[in-house]
């Protein structure tokens, strides 16, 4: 009886899900007569993995502003599998929820890191997604002295990252490297474990946390003897010739830090020498930050050797200044359009350096975005739209007033964490229980300037595959002892944030982020299949040959290189067989 195959990339994405929980690479499903499995054709894993996460990278920035780029970001683009239709499923659309996402391969209701902070209902604090009471922070520059608190680690992650499956999984151990300037994200983009991993204090410098072990000696070396003083007294200028910049270069409502401007160009006060306290800050707005973390990753895979050890090894750089600019300055500025000019020029560099020190067409590596962000909601009212500011501060009021005739005066709202809306420990009870005193808070919160709907958090677990993609998002985005008691779900062009912009919701420009992969085992070209960068993790593991134990995501197998003997024999069968 002959052997009839069956591709797994052609069913449903549930089917896809089941299969890779079940095998540790399933990109094929085997129908067999004879009870035993064909020999698997071999394929060689990319000796070094890296994923590229730009922090507030919105989709259509390719669109609008692709055209600048020469260097690296032109690169994969040109070279790579590009998902133009890549966006987030969720609603809370922040920066360690993305970053828990694409590290993951699942959606937050899984990975359980719903918000950067959110209200602990036993502790009646906020807590950081990254806070962790047994770690310590660790400088890594001679001569600075840790502060004290709580370290960072990924405890209050409920599943595996890649890293952590390809570290358990791998018959050659990995090294796992990780950057960013922010904690969260180099967190998140690892796991639990790490051979080098640093993120930036705007007033301490380069530190990592004693979850991670002892840093090796070159991290610490490197940062001493790169100090960020050492760019202090330095102007920002445009990379690019004016003309070619769209928009104007001070728009209506930016918000520059202390010290700037809304045009260029923009100074670091002070001087090597003598650089100020708040040179720090200041640098993180500017390509100079990116370019440090290209060149710190750089190093990197010199000094360890990566992509050089028989195994597939990892690293992940989280370039976080587009977010630090983009909040201030907004997604038309001209301060936006050449951070993504200097990212342009940084990642060409790191690409290079990984052709000589691992090999062109030996590494794998990705390019995605955590989140996007709103447009600044003047600018659009001055395009006619309905835009505005979302109250949040003014909702938490309104809730409390609204439940005064039914349960008497008092605060009833614990915390407001934008979408999430938290009521004092029993007040959601005793709403529920008292007749009208739910139609009253949701009439309340619906009355505020730019709200479109109220859902009740216990309902969302039931709703994760909902018609409606608000509701959808939402349920996504809903972990029951994390999540809020309420979610407030906004119009479009109404965020939060009370200067600049921000990001969160489930709107398209804060959904929607690239999606590129290239190099081994990738075939270029552009797929406009639905994708997500929960997709990212179960592509790099059936890639590196592991797996992942219970993903989300799916294979992207339009964008895999398949040889042309395998091609022949998963062709579907015909009529005979």
């Amino acid at each position: 009886m002959p052997v009839i195959l069956h591709t797994a990339l052609d069913a449903s994405r549930s089917r896809l899900r089941r299969g890779l929980a079940a095998t540790s690479a399933a990109a094929l499903v085997f129908v067999l007569g004879s009870g035993a499995a064909p020999p698997s054709p071999r394929r060689q894993a990319p000796s070094l993995i890296v994923v590229l996460s730009i922090d507030q990278f919105r989709g259509d920035y390719v669109e609008l502003y692709g055209h600048q780029w020469t260097g690296g970001l032109r690169r994969l683009l040109r070279d790579g599998a590009q998902f133009p239709l890549a966006a987030f499923a969720h609603l809370n659309t922040v920066t360690c929820t993305g970053h828990a996402t694409i590290g993951t391969g699942t959606f937050p209701s899984s990975h359980g890191l719903i918000l950067n902070t959110w209200w602990d209902r036993d502790t009646l604090r906020d807590v950081p997604c990254t806070e962790d009471s047994d770690a310590r922070h660790v400088p890594l520059a001679e001569g600075v002295t840790a502060p004290p608190g709580a370290g960072h680690s990924a405890r209050r992650l409920l599943v595996p990252t890649f890293a952590d499956e390809l570290r358990a999984r791998a018959v050659v151990p990995p090294r796992i490297v990780a950057f960013s300037l922010k904690a969260r994200s180099a967190i998140m983009l690892t796991g639990r474990r790490a051979d080098a991993i640093a993120w930036f204090d705007d007033q301490l410098g380069w530190m990592t946390s004693s979850a991670y072990g002892t840093p090796p000696p070159y991290l610490g070396a490197y940062v001493t003897a790169h100090p960020v003083a050492r760019d202090a007294g330095k102007t920002w200028t445009r990379a690019l010739p004016p003309a070619q910049y769209l928009f104007e270069d001070a728009g209506l409502a930016e918000d520059p830090p202390r010290g700037w401007t809304s045009t260029f160009p923009h100074a670091l006060p002070g001087s090597p020498d003598a650089p100020g306290a708040e040179v720090g800050g200041l640098w993180t707005y500017t390509p100079m930050a990116d370019a440090y973390l290209g060149a710190l990753a750089a190093e990197s895979v010199r000094a360890l050797g990566i992509g050089r050890g028989g195994g597939t090894d990892y690293l992940a750089v989280s370039f976080s200044t587009l977010d630090v600019t983009g909040h201030a300055f907004g997604p038309r500025s001209h301060e936006v359009q050449d951070v993504l000019a200097g990212l342009d020029q940084t990642i060409g560099r790191l690409l290079d350096d990984l052709d000589r020190l691992v090999g062109r067409g030996a590494y794998t590596v990705v390019l995605t975005g955590d989140h996007g962000v709103a447009p600044i909601p003047e600018q659009m009212r001055e395009l006619g739209l309905d835009a505005g500011r979302l109250p949040d501060s003014q909702i938490a009021a309104r809730v409390d007033s609204a439940l005064e005739p039914f349960l008497g005066p008092g605060k009833h709202v614990a915390r407001l964490a934008y979408t999430d809306l938290y009521f004092a420990t029993g007040v959601l009870e005793r709403i529920h229980a008292t007749p009208g005193a739910y139609d009253a808070v949701v009439s309340a919160i619906g009355a505020a300037p730019g709200v479109e709907r109220v859902l009740l958090g216990r309902d969302l677990p039931g709703l994760r595959g909902d018609a409606d993609a608000r509701v959808r998002a939402a349920a996504l985005g809903y972990v029951p002892e994390r999540s809020g008691d309420l979610i407030i779900v906004p119009r479009p062009y109404w965020p939060n944030s009370r200067r600049g912009t921000t990001h969160g919701t489930s709107n398209n420009y804060d959904q929607r982020v690239p999606v590129v992969l290239m190099g081994a085992g990738i075939r270029p070209g552009t797929y406009f299949a639905p994708a997500t960068p929960a997709d990212i993790a179960p592509t790099l593991a059936y890639l590196a040959g592991t797996g992942m134990s219970r993903p989300d995501g799916r294979v992207l197998h339009e964008a895999l290189q398949v040889s042309r003997s395998l091609q022949q024999r998963t062709e579907p069968p015909t009529a005979s067989h």
